[in-house]
């Protein structure tokens, strides 16, 4: 986290935004609207809280790197395992993320959110891979936060990250020069377009309940934010079960299942444990006794 937090004095400089880190408890989301002043001559507007992607809307920068954190937390370890560096030098472009390899269904649908995820597990592998391979920290931390300020202030357009990839290419180039012994930095696109599929069918048992799903990563999200995770209106990420066909889950994934008794089941699972079976069943818990 030192280097991520070093990065986005870099960042927060280059994009300034007037909001704190920490959002309102969630008390004070429920909350009745103030009283009017006296002698009011219209109703005091209500107080809405906002969605988690409102949020992000509102102040990327400050959403950014609270994703961040998130993502080093929730799936950073899996995600940014190490690869070798190629005979040709160190490729930025090595490890192929899209939103739709790393979100599945959720890789669309979680917009700008569904962005800062891609480019968090992304920035957080070259910090690592690039001090391992002797690279200055500081100097990188600095020279990842100008690429990711470029991004947030373009709203994470493809042709704002290709400038911004160019940007960062040449600077560690210079750096690389200055420091002996370093691998030389390259950017050669070598992924398939066509990601693997993802999709598993989705079961419960008995089959009358209704489930929803949620990347563990946004679930996360929503609660660092200080949302209910489990509010599907205010945590926007929720998406109901596709009974016609298969989901793509790509990830870690918790679930809700509401059951016609009323009671609700709840929990989380990895998908890759359920490939081989190509269906994730969900199962009604047997009440307490």
């Amino acid at each position: 986290m030192k280097i991520v937090t070093f990065a986005f004095l870099v960042l927060i400089a280059a994009a300034p935004v007037q909001a704190q880190l920490q959002g309102p408890p969630l008390s004070a989301l429920r909350v009745d609207p103030p009283a009017p002043p006296p002698n009011a001559q219209t109703a005091a507007t209500p107080l809405i809280a906002l969605t988690s992607s409102a949020k992000v809307r509102e102040v990327p920068a400050v959403q950014y790197l609270l994703m961040k954190t998130v993502v080093a937390k929730s799936i950073g370890v899996q995600k940014t395992r190490a690869l070798p560096v190629e005979a040709g030098g160190y490729n930025l472009l090595k490890y192929c993320w899209t939103a739709a390899n790393v979100l599945g269904d959720w890789g669309e649908s979680s917009g700008l959110t569904g962005e800062m995820v891609v480019r968090a597990l992304e920035t957080l592998s070259w910090s690592r891979d690039l001090a391992r391979a002797g690279y200055p920290e500081a100097q990188v931390a600095e020279a990842i936060g100008r690429y990711e300020a470029a991004l947030i202030a373009a709203s994470f357009t493809d042709a704002a990250r290709g400038r911004a990839l160019e940007a960062l290419r040449t600077e560690l180039e210079g750096l690389q020069m200055r420091t002996p012994g370093t691998s030389k930095i390259i950017a050669r696109e070598r992924c398939k377009r066509q990601p693997s599929s993802l999709a598993l069918s989705v079961a419960t048992s008995p089959d009358d309940g209704f489930a929803r799903f949620i990347p563990f990563v946004l679930h996360q999200f929503c609660l660092a934010q200080q949302i209910d995770p489990g509010d599907a209106v205010q945590c926007d990420y929720w998406q109901s079960a596709a009974r016609e066909r298969p989901m793509s889950f790509a990830s870690e994934i918790v679930y809700s299942v509401n059951w016609p008794d009323k009671t609700v089941s709840t929990g989380r699972f990895n998908p890759d444990e359920h490939r081989t079976a190509g269906t994730v069943t969900l199962r009604q818990r047997p009440p307490k006794k």
